[in-house]
C-alpha cells in the first residue's frame, strides 16, 4: 500500500513547463481524498469539490476547515495535498487566491454585520462597495482616492470598515482611537492616536477582523461587493468600474474631486 503523503508548501513553483498540458486532467476518487482530510485535526472539515485545473494532471481540491474553504492541489493519484499558491506563468495571475475570493463568499447575515460595522461613508451613489483598510497601507489610500472620486460623481457609496494589520503596532490603536473621537479618513492615514480606546470602538475592530479573517481576508485593502465576493489587492478605476457593474470611464475625463 502506497504511503499517502500531505504537504504544505509556500508556494507552488510558476514554471511553465511543471504542469503545462492539457486541461482535462485525471483526478482521483472523491473517497480517496475524502480519507486524507478525515485526518486532519480541525473538527469541522469536509469535502466541498475535486475537479481538474486547466494543467496537466492536477486537481484543485476545495476543503472546508472551519467554516471556511482552502485551496489544495492534488494528482491522479490522489497520493499527496499540496497547499500552496498555483501562479500562472504567462500572466502572472494568482491562481489559488481567485478561487478562493470566489468559494469564500459572505453570509446575508455576514453582509448585514459589515454594514452595521461601517465606519466611514463615502458618498450616495446606486452601488454599494465595502473597502477594508489598514492606516498604514499605501495602497488603500491610492484606492481611496478613486472611491472618493466615484463617490464624488455620485456613482457609488463606499463604506468603510477598519482592518488593522498585525505589522503594525500602532495600526489597532490607530484605528480605534479614529473610531471613539469619530475623527475623519484623513486622519485615520494622518497617524491619528489617543488614549481614548473605548469598548464600542474595540468592539467595531475587532469583529471586523473576526468576520473578514474568517473568511481567508490577510491583507489590505480589500473590496467586498454587493455579490458577496471580495477581492484583496488595489484595483484601478477601470477594473473597479466592470466589478461594479459601472460604464466605462469617458476618454480624457478629468478625475472629480473628491468631497
Amino acid at each position: 500500500m502506497k504511503r499517502v503523503m500531505l504537504l504544505a508548501a509556500a508556494g507552488l513553483a510558476a514554471a511553465a513547463g511543471l504542469f503545462a498540458g492539457a486541461a482535462d486532467a485525471q483526478c482521483p476518487p472523491r473517497e480517496k481524498i475524502q480519507q486524507v482530510i478525515a485526518r486532519f485535526e480541525a473538527p469541522d472539515r469536509s469535502l466541498v469539490a475535486l475537479q481538474p485545473t486547466e494543467f496537466e494532471n492536477l486537481c484543485e481540491v476545495q476543503v472546508r476547515l472551519n467554516q471556511r474553504v482552502h485551496i489544495f492541489y492534488t494528482g491522479p493519484s490522489g497520493d499527496f495535498l499540496i497547499m500552496g499558491q498555483l501562479y500562472e506563468a504567462k500572466t502572472g495571475r494568482n491562481l489559488t487566491r481567485e478561487k478562493i475570493e470566489q468559494v469564500n463568499l459572505f453570509s446575508a447575515e455576514e453582509m448585514q454585520r459589515l454594514e452595521a460595522l461601517t465606519v466611514i461613508r463615502l458618498g450616495e451613489g446606486p452601488k454599494t462597495v465595502y473597502y477594508a483598510t489598514d492606516p498604514h497601507c499605501p495602497y488603500c489610500k491610492k484606492g481611496e482616492e478613486t472611491l472618493k472620486k466615484l463617490a464624488a460623481q455620485g456613482e457609488i457609496t463606499a463604506r468603510i470598515l477598519f482592518f488593522p494589520l498585525d505589522s503594525y503596532k500602532d495600526s489597532r490603536p490607530q484605528s480605534i482611537a479614529v473610531i471613539c473621537d469619530k475623527k475623519s479618513l484623513d486622519d485615520f492615514h494622518n497617524g491619528y492616536l489617543s488614549a481614548n480606546q473605548c469598548a464600542e470602538g474595540e468592539r467595531v475592530v475587532e469583529e471586523t477582523r473576526e468576520i473578514l479573517s474568517r473568511k481567508g481576508v490577510t491583507g489590505t485593502p480589500t473590496y467586498i461587493f454587493a455579490d458577496a465576493r471580495y477581492h484583496s489587492g488595489l484595483l484601478e478605476e477601470a477594473e473597479l468600474r466592470r466589478r461594479l457593474g459601472l460604464p466605462a470611464a469617458a476618454a480624457g475625463a478629468k478625475p472629480g474631486k473628491a468631497k
